[in-house]
């Protein structure tokens, strides 16, 4: 039996994931076009990349949904109870949370990484100018290699809302347009309550993400 929706994914949790679908694909097409026109915007969508990285950081500190690092169930008892079917989650389950911190590992890296990247002819990121061969090579190299496993991470993520949505009966795209959740009422006991973020906080929470990118980006 289900209950009344619940909040479950904030608005800035739903900034960051769509913000991060649009960003994410500008960067691929402009990264994998071929057309040096196209790497000027290559470039800056690494830029707002990091920033969405350093905001989705912030806000799993500091903010108060589901979102939240201190509620991903990633204990290997949590995988087990439910891979075993004997646990439901109102927010991330087990599997999603480590998807969600593997994903914001593997774009840091293809970011930073971005930050130390040349191709020795037009384009260099703003970090080369004062880093040694060694660490500009190795950053060439992840940056170059890296994106396959991003690619291979988004094919995991859609295939598992796919499963979810047509096997399991359960939709996990439109809470993440409306922040709102159906719940069963087994989940209703491990309920935390969710509290908005203002608009001035979330104001200020993104200056800050958009002033630490600026401050790597430009001060090194």
């Amino acid at each position: 039996m289900q209950t009344t929706p619940h909040l479950i994914w904030d608005r800035h949790t739903r900034l960051f994931h769509w913000a991060l679908v649009l960003t994410f694909s500008a960067s691929m097409i402009t990264g994998l076009s071929g057309e040096m026109d196209w790497m000027e915007w290559h470039l800056y969508c690494g830029y707002g990349m990091l920033g969405l990285i350093t905001f989705r950081l912030l806000t799993g500190i500091l903010a108060r949904d589901y979102g939240h690092f201190s509620r991903f169930p990633i204990h290997p008892r949590h995988v087990k109870a439910y891979a075993r079917g004997e646990k439901q989650y109102a927010g991330h389950n087990p599997m999603g949370s480590w998807m969600v911190i593997i994903m914001l590992m593997a774009l840091a890296a293809q970011a930073l990484s971005g930050l130390l990247t040349t191709d020795d002819f037009m384009f260099e990121g703003p970090w080369v100018y004062n880093a040694d061969e060694f660490w500009i090579s190795l950053a060439g190299k992840v940056h170059h290699n890296n994106w396959i496993l991003l690619l291979a991470l988004v094919a995991c993520h859609i295939i598992a809302v796919l499963v979810y949505r047509f096997g399991k009966r359960q939709d996990l795209i439109t809470p993440m347009v409306t922040g709102r959740k159906w719940l069963h009422r087994d989940l209703l006991t491990d309920l935390e309550a969710v509290v908005p973020l203002s608009v001035l906080r979330l104001a200020l929470l993104l200056g800050s993400a958009a002033g630490l990118t600026w401050a790597a980006v430009t001060l090194p």
